[in-house]
């Protein structure tokens, strides 16, 4: 776990522009923002207002053009990518819309695969207990392809828990899901703080982010509003008023 007190994710006025010259592209421009331990947090706003940009450098998917990211007590400026890789592979899990399962794996198996990379001994009885806890035991030796999409996106997310990831980034994780499996699959999502676990998750869904304790909301890459406690009617009100808005004002949250 990261050091007592520190975030496990931190952004310090991170930029990142995406081309040169009059084609460039700003999409952050100065994000600051803490992520503390055992949260959950959603990120909304406009399409093309930075939000994949901001998960994938907060995860260390993409290097920023500047600023600072801290995830998991460790600066990720100036790591190597083999450096990269192992800090993630350890401690960090992700859940996206396109599920990243192995085809040629059984669901238990992709549920320890991330045990495996990390050249640890797969702990079978903890693989097990999460299958059981996303409601996947009868399916352990079934193949992804042989899952619907909701069971698929829960061997994603019994694969963070299995592997006691500190952060899981999820990248619209419903999105490709009808409203009750969606349900269920944020239901788990929220589950995952209970054990210290902090998720961010990037949204279009009202109804998705009212399961995180908080939605910052982003426009053309500055973080402009936070709501805690958030309800669907209330966020769906933010993003349609943010959506008519001028240039916004950055906020550090």
């Amino acid at each position: 776990m990261t050091t007592s007190g520190q975030p496990p994710v931190q952004l310090v006025d991170v930029h990142k522009t995406y081309g040169h010259g009059e084609n460039a592209v700003e999409a952050l421009a100065g994000v600051t923002v803490t992520f503390p331990a055992g949260t959950f947090t959603a990120v909304m706003g406009p399409s093309g207002s930075g939000k994949s940009t901001l998960l994938h450098c907060a995860a260390g998917l993409d290097e920023p053009t500047a600023g600072l990211v801290t995830l998991v007590g460790s600066a990720l400026t100036g790591l190597t990518e083999l450096e990269l890789t192992e800090l993630r592979r350890g401690r960090v899990g992700f859940v996206f819309q396109a599920f990243n399962l192995l085809p040629a794996l059984t669901v238990r198996e992709n549920v320890g695969l991330p045990a495996v990379l990390a050249g640890r001994r797969v702990d079978r009885d903890r693989v097990d207990q999460v299958l059981e806890r996303v409601g996947l035991t009868s399916r352990a030796g079934h193949r992804p392809g042989e899952l619907s999409g909701g069971q698929q996106q829960r061997v994603a997310i019994a694969r963070a828990l299995a592997g006691r990831a500190e952060v899981v980034f999820a990248d619209e994780p419903t999105g490709a899901l009808d409203s009750t499996t969606a349900r269920e699959v944020l239901g788990l999502l929220r589950e995952l703080t209970r054990d210290g676990q902090t998720v961010v998750m990037v949204t279009h869904d009202p109804v998705a982010a009212c399961y995180a304790d908080r939605v910052l909301f982003l426009v053309d890459g500055r973080l402009v509003e936070q709501v805690d406690a958030p309800t669907a009617d209330v966020v769906a009100g933010h993003l349609a008023r943010l959506a008519g808005r001028g240039a916004p004002e950055a906020v550090r949250l």
